[in-house]
């Protein structure tokens, strides 16, 4: 026996996920032209229902009533009253004259109630409110870069690593080649060094050179002497972490530190401090790499390359299996999450405004 599916989500959430994308609405009503919406949850009249959505198509006007549920009898009532009342309005001269084509959409339906709603003059459409909201989220993702962006990991454990190929391009050394050539590092190692330092803004590339940019110039300008070149000073895990915290979402490097530490953050809200174990299974999932680092090997070293680019910058500290998070990480999750809020809605203004 096949088990009964229930929806549980209000028609007023599928209904904005149809406003927002009307290419999708258009394609579920097997209609011709470019949708306009006119009104939604237009109050009539008579009484206090509202007619869900009122749009245009061409020269004619659409009625479309949006429902969750199966085909209820009561539904063409419902329809005939507002196409009446929008006979009434354009009547008046209260809406534009245009032929007006009803559309019920329901979960579910029998030929007879299809053959009932067609004597009606209605169209009735089959659909899955759980397709609307997966054709929105594909939609959003097109116009917001954070859904999308995932990181990677490029086999550089710490972030001072970079300094010393950063530290030779100040110098004029600006080819992989030259580069191997000087540090005794392999190209393959060059390669991954200048990959993850585009990631922090650090470095560009131009035909087969390198440079540092400007960010880089700073960067470097800070660096330690000699042996201890390799590790961080406190200058320049502040630009870094300034870097981060104005724009998140640059890369994916940037993006797995903050994937990171939001992991490190929710897990606080249960223990603390955390452990590691915890943290691995909790970034693979924020970072949204739940199928490409399927292997306990993939999960835990990706896992520890942005703990410690975290630790690096002074966000995160890790004693024995235990992370715990500093207060400047606190600070800097907090602001990050500010700045993803930002993102997301303006990602939706554009969205809507496109559609």
């Amino acid at each position: 026996m096949r088990k009964k599916k229930h929806t549980n989500i209000r028609e007023s959430e599928v209904e904005e996920a149809l406003v927002s994308n009307l290419i999708y609405l258009k394609r579920l009503l097997s209609l011709t032209y470019d949708l306009r919406l006119i009104a939604r949850q237009l109050r009539l009249k008579s009484g206090d229902q509202k007619l869900d959505l009122l749009i245009a198509h061409g020269k004619e006007l659409c009625l479309l009533e949006l429902k969750v549920t199966k085909f209820f009898r009561e539904h063409i009532e419902q329809i005939n009253e507002y196409r009446e009342e929008l006979y009434n309005l354009q009547s008046n001269g209260e809406l534009i004259e245009a032929e007006i084509y009803s559309f019920l959409l329901v979960t579910s339906y029998t030929r007879k109630e299809k053959d009932l709603c067609e004597s009606h003059q209605i169209t009735i459409i089959k659909y899955e409110p759980l397709d609307v909201l997966k054709d929105y989220f594909k939609n959003l993702s097109s116009v917001a870069p954070f859904l999308r962006i995932k990181p990677n990991d490029y086999g550089v454990y710490n972030i001072g690593l970079i300094n010393r190929v950063l530290e030779n391009l100040s110098k004029g050394v600006l080819t992989q080649n030259k580069l191997a050539e000087v540090t005794g590092m392999s190209k393959f190692s060059i390669h991954n060094h200048l990959k993850v330092a585009k990631e922090f803004g650090l470095v560009r590339q131009r035909k087969r050179q390198w440079f540092l940019t400007d960010l880089g110039d700073k960067y470097v300008a800070n660096s330690n002497i000699g042996s201890l070149l390799e590790i961080l000073t406190p200058k320049q895990s502040q630009i870094l972490k300034k870097f981060i915290a104005d724009d998140p979402f640059y890369s994916h490097t940037v993006f797995g530190i903050y994937s990171i530490v939001e992991s490190a953050f929710i897990l606080s809200r249960n223990t603390y401090p955390i452990a590691l174990d915890d943290l691995i299974k909790m970034f693979t999932t924020v970072s949204g790499k739940t199928f490409e680092w399927q292997a306990q090997k993939s999960q835990s070293t990706a896992t520890y390359t942005f703990l410690n680019f975290s630790i690096d910058i002074g966000l995160l500290g890790k004693i024995g299996k235990q992370i715990v998070i500093t207060p400047a990480g606190f600070r800097f999750i907090l602001m990050l999450q500010l700045h993803k809020s930002i993102e997301m809605i303006e990602s939706l203004s554009i969205d809507n405004k496109g559609r």
